[in-house]
């Protein structure tokens, strides 16, 4: 083709007709230049459909992590609820003054089991948006804001639920001035801690003085225990309905993307 055309310029330019040659030149520039915006169009139209592919993907990445913060939830929501129970348990023991400590230490320990443990988002699919400079590829700005907020209210409730979770654990650690008194010793004989060849447990257990003031102390605390675990729970709940509604709309973006 490139031959063809450089023979037809050769064969103006040796019968002397200039005129017909710069006609015949630009003409040839034209069609260069629609043949490269025409090839400029077909890439852009691949890229188009590259992005649109990628963004599905992206919406359907980001259903997975949402799906997956809701089985967290429930998971914690059930710790949660074990927590309340026992707490109550422990409550009802403590007001019954025929009850020995040895019935109710256990009971502590559980109302305050993986106090530390929080709830998190899974955000994989969304730092590799962010990471990989894609962000632009999500083409719905206001899901982008929705993402954006729904991220930013499991992180302000994550920090809530761990401050929580440390004023349990500081409380039952470091505020307890009679730990063997407080139940302690029972707690570390169900792990089989005590190295009896070492530790005279009767004569360690003799020091146990669970004097009414002692309960009350731990029913103060159970009553604390109570409180957090209920907040706890009551911030769980309202995070629930920004994860259903997270996944009812990426489940229909990534439906929509992939029909």
């Amino acid at each position: 083709m490139i031959k063809f055309f450089r023979q037809i310029r050769y064969n103006l330019m040796s019968e002397n007709k200039m005129g017909k040659y710069l006609k015949y030149a630009f003409g040839e520039i034209i069609l260069v230049v629609i043949g490269i915006l025409i090839a400029l169009q077909i890439n852009d139209w691949n890229q188009t459909k590259k992005d649109q592919k990628l963004e599905a993907q992206y919406y359907c990445r980001l259903l997975e992590d949402v799906n997956q913060d809701l089985i967290n939830y429930r998971d914690y929501l059930a710790l949660l609820n074990e927590r309340i129970e026992v707490n109550n348990t422990a409550i009802q023991r403590l007001q019954n003054d025929a009850m020995p400590l040895d019935s109710i230490s256990p009971l502590i320990l559980k109302s305050i089991k993986y106090s530390i443990r929080n709830i998190t988002a899974t955000t994989d699919a969304f730092e590799d948006i962010k990471s990989s400079g894609n962000l632009n590829i999500i083409k719905d700005l206001s899901l982008k804001n929705q993402l954006a907020d729904y991220y930013k209210t499991l992180a302000n409730t994550s920090a809530v639920i761990e401050s929580n979770g440390k004023s349990i654990t500081d409380k039952r650690f470091l505020e307890m001035e009679d730990v063997i008194s407080s139940g302690w010793i029972k707690l570390i004989e169900n792990v089989n801690a005590f190295d009896t060849s070492k530790v005279n447990l009767k004569e360690l257990k003799s020091k146990v003085n669970f004097t009414d003031d002692m309960r009350l102390k731990m029913t103060n605390d159970a009553v604390f225990y109570l409180g957090i675990n209920s907040r706890n729970k009551q911030l769980l709940q309202l995070l629930k309905k920004e994860i259903v509604a997270m996944i009812e709309l990426l489940n229909l973006k990534c439906q929509n993307h992939n029909d």
